[in-house]
């Protein structure tokens, strides 16, 4: 019997890439969860349309993760899943937006609806399945690359002031504290692994989070200044091969596959990994496993209540 994916934010970028590898990898199912399926073109050509399915999914909004959960149950039935890969993301270059749920947009799309659906997902989960979300070298303000791209590293106080995007930095214009709250939805999905990969519920499963790395070429300049957007399209993608922490989406989505779900004991559960196959760096707030926990905790808080 095939094993099923679930995949969030894969009509484009690293997670289409991640699906494409997984269908020449494997002949396994793959569901995806996308805010808008029908402009999942790219990814029917990337992946046998008996083995996929793409439903709707916005992970800014507890209530369509829900829906999108209730969704996989009814179609997975008793059969288990191999893997969750939280890959949907946004990195919006303006003023804070807030959901309907109350929350930073960033972080909710980020973080927060990823954690709600790995809870939901995890009883339905195979056994050394592998869960896992992504991370950047953004949260670390010690990362040259991060920084001359305008990064400061992460602005974190705790799960509650990040998820209403609260800023320290009150210097900063409107670009950068848009850049902080990237950052440090960056931070909490490392805290994300690291918290439930000790927890006796996730002892079955493998929680990793993964650097990809910049990866031009992506839609993820897209709020940028046309000539940013040709650079990032047309120029930036050859930096990979000279400039440490450039990748591909090809490259990267191909470490996350191999070396986080085929290969089920090269790492231990809750490693932060990055493309190269090698531990990422990480700056010493995103290792503080107390931190990381205690978000964890009220992270979940967050969800009570909500639909």
């Amino acid at each position: 019997m095939p094993n099923i994916h679930v995949i969030t934010g894969a009509t484009s970028g690293l997670g289409l890439a991640v699906a494409r590898r997984l269908s020449e990898q494997t002949g396994d199912q793959i569901i995806v969860g996308a805010r808008r399926p029908e402009s999942a073109t790219e990814l029917k050509r990337a992946v046998e349309v008996d083995r996929l399915r793409v439903l709707p999914l916005d992970t800014s909004s507890l209530s369509s993760v829900r829906k999108y959960v209730a969704t996989i149950r009814e179609i997975t039935e008793s059969e288990q899943i191999a893997s969750v890969i939280c890959v949907a993301g946004l990195q919006p270059l303006g003023p804070k937006t807030m959901t309907a749920d109350g929350f930073d947009e960033v972080f909710a799309t980020n973080v927060l609806g990823h954690i709600a659906l790995v809870e939901d997902l995890l009883e339905h989960l195979a056994p050394r399945a592998a869960i896992i979300t992504i991370g950047s070298g953004t949260h670390d303000p010690g990362n040259k690359l991060a920084e001359r791209a305008g990064f400061l590293g992460a602005d974190f106080m705790d799960a509650r002031s990040a998820s209403v995007g609260q800023s320290t930095r009150q210097d900063r214009d409107e670009r950068g504290k848009a850049l902080d709250r990237y950052a440090t939805s960056k931070l909490c999905a490392i805290y994300h692994a690291s918290a439930a990969a000790i927890e006796d519920r996730f002892a079955d499963v493998r929680v990793y989070c993964f650097d990809p790395g910049l990866m031009p070429g992506t839609s993820l300049a897209r709020e940028q200044s046309a000539i940013v957007q040709f650079a990032w399209k047309r120029v930036m993608p050859v930096l990979r091969h000279f400039v440490e922490g450039v990748s591909s989406s090809r490259n990267s989505a191909c470490a996350l596959v191999d070396e986080l779900v085929l290969k089920q004991e090269k790492f231990q559960s809750g490693a932060y990994v990055e493309f190269t196959g090698k531990i990422a760096p990480a700056s010493k707030q995103a290792v503080d496993l107390d931190v990381a926990k205690r978000f964890l905790k009220d992270a979940r808080s967050l969800l009570v209540g909500l639909p």
